[in-house]
């Protein structure tokens, strides 16, 4: 899998009125004050502001469990020091990362800005192999993550799970218009983080 092309977009990012709100708020979510401020700016992109603070209001109990699933299926408890505070610490900052891209509607941003480097990181670390094997589906077959799972390097399969159950988490606690809006930033996490 290759780090996906992406299509140009209008980005909001440097907006006259926003780019030193989007440079503050860089690896957080937005609080109200600089909500209030993006909807005087841009009322027409209300929905997006919607979205993000529904993802901000989702995002811890979305990303506890989501390491707490992956945390059942690998050993990283084992291997690292600091496990799981590490993994909260880096899932929280793609969901922020993520948000704030949606807001600017700039993909672009988000992959240079944090995807890159990040994939780089985790990429070079030794995670360990499924402790747990993948659930069989009715009649006997695996799911189509299943399926993707193996055509990947063993490092970078717990990569593409993590960002996976994430998406699937968000997909569970946003409403339809609000997931529908983030859903690109987390499949291109996904494509990105786990890209060859």
């Amino acid at each position: 899998m290759q780090i996906p092309v992406l299509e140009p977009t209008s980005s909001l990012r440097k907006h006259t009125e926003l780019e030193a709100i989007f440079r503050q708020a860089e690896s957080r979510h937005f609080n109200e004050e600089e909500f209030t401020e993006y909807l005087r700016v841009l009322p027409e992109e209300a929905h997006r502001a919607a979205a993000a603070r529904e993802i901000a209001a989702a995002e811890q109990s979305v990303v506890e469990r989501v390491v707490n699933e992956i945390f059942m299926l690998y050993p990283f408890e084992k291997n690292h020091a600091f496990a799981r505070t590490k993994a909260l610490r880096d899932i929280r900052i793609v969901g922020a990362y993520a948000s704030q891209a949606m807001l600017m509607n700039d993909p672009h941003w988000y992959r240079d800005k944090l995807l890159l480097w990040l994939r780089t990181i985790l990429q070079s670390m030794h995670f360990p192999d499924r402790e747990v094997a993948p659930r069989k589906t009715l009649f006997g077959a695996n799911n189509d993550n299943d399926n993707d799972l193996q055509q990947l390097a063993p490092q970078q399969r717990a990569i593409f799970e993590t960002y996976t159950k994430l998406k699937n988490n968000f997909r569970e606690r946003l409403s339809p218009e609000s997931f529908g809006l983030f859903e690109k930033y987390l499949q291109q996490t996904i494509d990105t983080l786990s890209a060859n």
